[in-house]
């Protein structure tokens, strides 16, 4: 989804970039750069633990060093780590805390799920 609104802003800056290229070409930088920062934004959950990747920098951070997930008024949610660090977790948001839970096994759990038959 992201990358159709860099789609729509290329649109968008197309005319004006051409009229006075000399003025505005820069702003060409602008889709180019979100485009990057998009692409290099992510959260991916495996057996080994959860790899975080941010325009920064990207880390592996194991199951056993997990803490939990908070999930802040604005922006995405954020990994917690036993050392009590947080790192943002790139495009996941609290309505994807189903799917959250089914990625990583139950490790992080959905407190609004049923609970299976026979747990407690």
């Amino acid at each position: 989804m992201s990358y159709i609104v860099i789609l729509v802003f290329l649109l968008a800056i197309a005319w004006p970039v051409t009229t006075y290229p000399l003025a505005l070409g820069w702003l060409i930088l602008l889709p180019l750069a979100f485009g990057w920062w998009v692409a290099r934004t992510s959260t991916r959950l495996d057996e080994e633990g959860v790899r975080v990747s941010t325009w920064r920098y990207r880390r592996t951070i194991p199951w056993d060093q997990v803490k939990g997930v908070m999930f802040p008024k604005k922006g995405f949610a954020r990994l917690v780590t036993v050392d009590d660090d947080s790192l943002p977790m790139g495009g996941v948001s609290f309505h994807d805390l189903p799917r959250l839970s089914r990625a990583s096994d139950g490790r992080i759990r959905d407190p609004y799920s049923a609970p299976a038959p026979g747990d407690d």
